[in-house]
This record gives structure tokens, C-alpha cells and sequence, in this order.
């Protein structure tokens, strides 16, 4: 699912940063050197337990994990020992609800109810986890077309091409830009093509157009 984008949206921490100067909500983070000298007192300080901690570059929800304690996040830390710098951000509750962008066209969104504690990678390639998506999301017109709008301003931000998918957080009536994904799965249970597919545009013409606009000289 090759799309030609930047390289800001790969780095969860610039991505971050941007949205963040942009006045797009996201959670709360400290980025960490996996060594020994993690300090845990400022961890629970400024973000306080539940924390979601994930690599800096990496996709498909590959080592995601939720921790409630300093116990949790130290034993997960070890288990990610391959990566050099990790984020740790604030857990926030709520609704999880998926944008996808194509180009400079609003595709729409789609709302998981995972039965796993959070849509990871389990939940997103394994069909037996059951996550349930349920499509047209139950938004009102107003925050429907809000999250959309910041999807595609995320898009632009980061100078993305082709296509992306934004992932939220809906909770207490505000949207939280978890990250943007610049590499959206393709598979028949991926989110990208069920979003196209409800809005009449089936898979083959989807890779068509991915694989012209992946094409073209800019």
C-alpha cells in the first residue's frame, strides 16, 4: 500500500509537534531514550497512568501497548527493547473514529468498537478479534464534518500525497488526533477501502487511482 508522502508523518514526534503548533488536538506525550535512565516520577507527573507507549516510527499498531503503572510501563519498555526512542503518551478514553484522505477529496470516517482493549495489530489483520466498524459513523452532521476537516488539514500539514488515515479519539465532544498514518493497510479487512467502498468507490478503482496519483510528476 506504497503512498508517496512525507517523511514527517513516519516520525510520530514531528507529526506531533506540527499538529500541536497548528492547534490540532493530540494527546499529551514525553519522548523517552530506551536506556536505563528513564525518569518514571515526570512520566507520572505530567501524563499520569493510563499511558500508551509506541515506537517513534513504526506502523500497524507493532508494539502498542496500554500501561496502568510504573510496573506495566518499565516491564513494556524492556519487551521493546529494538527501538532506541519510544513516545509515551496520554491514554485517552473514548470513541475511536477513522478519516481517510484521498488526495484533496474528504473520503470519510468509520467508528471501531474493538472487543481487544484498543484497535491493535491483532484487531486490525486477525479476523477472529472482532473489532465491529460501523459505517456511516453516529456523529452529528457538525462533528462529522469536523473531524473530516481536520483530517484533511493533518493531510496538508504534513504535505501528504495519495492517500492517509487519521485516527481519533472522540471524547468528551473533542476529537484527539492520535497520529496519521501515510500507509493505510489495503487488505479486505482494512478501513481505507471499506470508507472508499461505502462511498462508491470499489477496491480496484481505489488502487487504480493510487497507483496514477503515485504516478504523477509533481
Amino acid at each position: 500500500s506504497g503512498v508517496i508522502s512525507s517523511m514527517s508523518a513516519m516520525d510520530k514526534e514531528i507529526s506531533k509537534k506540527i499538529f500541536i503548533k497548528n492547534k490540532i488536538l493530540t494527546p499529551n506525550y514525553i519522548k523517552i531514550k530506551n536506556n536505563n535512565n528513564i525518569n518514571y516520577k515526570k512520566i507520572k507527573n505530567y501524563l499520569n497512568y493510563p499511558v500508551v507507549i509506541k515506537p517513534l516510527n513504526e506502523g500497524s499498531s507493532l508494539d502498542v501497548y496500554i500501561c496502568n503503572s510504573k510496573s506495566s510501563l518499565s516491564n513494556k519498555i524492556k519487551k521493546m527493547k529494538n527501538y532506541r526512542e519510544i513516545l509515551v503518551e496520554k491514554f485517552i478514553p473514548g470513541r475511536e473514529i477513522q478519516v481517510a484522505i484521498m488526495g484533496n477529496k474528504k473520503l470519510g470516517a468509520i467508528e471501531l468498537k474493538p472487543k481487544r482493549k484498543f484497535y491493535d495489530y491483532k484487531a486490525k489483520y486477525n479476523s477472529k478479534a472482532k473489532t465491529k466498524h460501523i459505517i456511516p459513523v453516529n456523529l452529528s452532521k457538525k462533528n462529522y464534518n469536523k473531524v473530516n476537516q481536520i483530517a484533511f488539514r493533518a493531510h496538508n500539514l504534513l504535505k501528504c500525497r495519495g492517500i492517509t488515515r487519521s485516527d481519533f479519539k472522540f471524547y468528551k465532544n473533542k476529537f484527539y488526533l492520535l497520529e496519521l498514518n501515510t500507509q493505510p493497510g489495503m487488505t479486505n479487512l482494512s478501513l481505507v477501502p471499506e470508507i472508499a467502498s461505502h462511498n462508491g468507490i470499489d477496491f480496484k478503482s481505489l488502487i487504480r487511482w493510487m497507483i496514477i496519483d503515485a504516478s504523477k510528476n509533481r
